[in-house]
């Protein structure tokens, strides 16, 4: 998807996808420069399964995702104290990325803004994408102490009651997943059958008395997530893809925001949208329609200005 849709100028520029770069590796990885964002993202693969439901063969994957903030960039001061001397450090290069030879040095735990779960059918007829995150990521310090970080060589004191860290992971972590689904309904030529957003209670880490951190529930953070549907011109496939959403929502504490089906092939502007998180992209039901002219960028079809 990624490869044949970087043939085509137009829908680069419609999204705001300025490059993306293959992140050569153990696991299959991308980095992505977005116009107007405020970091550059790292895309990375972290599981794969398969499964049978409904009598159909399905694969799937789950995705985290990474913002590296750009120094200037809204939200940087709410990464923590290590992620921004990261940020500023010889670690990363000119393309505001890790260089190749140190990204291993980099926490694993560093930088992370949500999740994405994509679940196809055999047939890809059926493409489940799912976008999981905290409204945010937050890091406090119930007890003064010292923390120290070799890889970069600097301590830093907290105060009690000092925020480490505080970004806001769901709605960073969209702009990736819009651009994402953009390129997949341009890409497939199918539209969003149905979207549905579910709201769970949320939890925090706290550094406490015992100088630890642990993790505890909040009531003022909430865990969201985004299931858009897309199925081809079938009903059988809808019914199958609506199943699968309502297994995701099984044996947790979703409460449902937002659900509503698109069984016309159109996102309405209504009412009810004003209770998603963040706005649905009208390109997710245009983009299947557009019939642009190819220009391929180079023989393998590569958006890379970065790398």
């Amino acid at each position: 998807m990624l490869v044949t849709t970087s043939w085509f100028e137009k829908v680069k520029d419609l999204i705001g996808l300025e490059a993306v770069s293959q992140v050569w590796g153990d696991r299959p990885a991308w980095y992505f420069w977005i116009s107007q964002a405020p970091g550059v993202y790292y895309f990375q693969l972290e599981e794969a399964f398969d499964d049978y439901w409904e009598s159909d063969d399905l694969a799937g994957g789950i995705f985290s995702i990474k913002c590296y903030p750009y120094t200037q960039g809204k939200y940087f001061q709410s990464f923590s104290f290590e992620e921004q001397s990261f940020i500023k450090s010889n670690f990363f290069d000119h393309t505001h990325t890790p260089r190749f030879e140190d990204k291993e040095k980099i926490p694993k735990t560093l930088f992370n803004v949500a999740t994405f779960e994509l679940t196809i059918d055999a047939h890809d007829n059926v493409a489940l994408f799912t976008f999981e995150g905290l409204d945010y990521m937050r890091i406090c310090y119930n007890q003064e102490t010292l923390q120290s970080y070799p890889e970069i060589k600097k301590e830093k004191k907290f105060e009690a009651g000092d925020k480490g860290r505080d970004v806001p992971g769901y709605e960073l972590g969209y702009l990736l997943f819009d651009r994402i689904l953009s390129l997949y309904s341009f890409y497939s030529k199918t539209k969003p059958a149905r979207v549905l957003l579910s709201q769970s209670p949320g939890f925090e880490y706290v550094y406490d008395s015992n100088h630890t951190f642990q993790c505890l529930d909040t009531e003022d953070i909430s865990i969201y997530s985004l299931n858009v549907l897309y199925a081809q011109n079938s009903g059988k496939k809808i019914v199958e893809g609506n199943r699968l959403i309502e297994e995701q929502l099984k044996g947790g504490t979703h409460e449902v925001v937002f659900d509503q089906q698109f069984q016309c092939g159109h996102l309405h502007h209504n009412q009810n949208l004003s209770l998603l998180k963040t706005p649905l992209n009208d390109l997710w039901w245009s983009l299947a329609e557009a019939d642009y002219k190819s220009e391929m960028t180079s023989s393998c079809g590569c958006t890379n200005d970065h790398h």
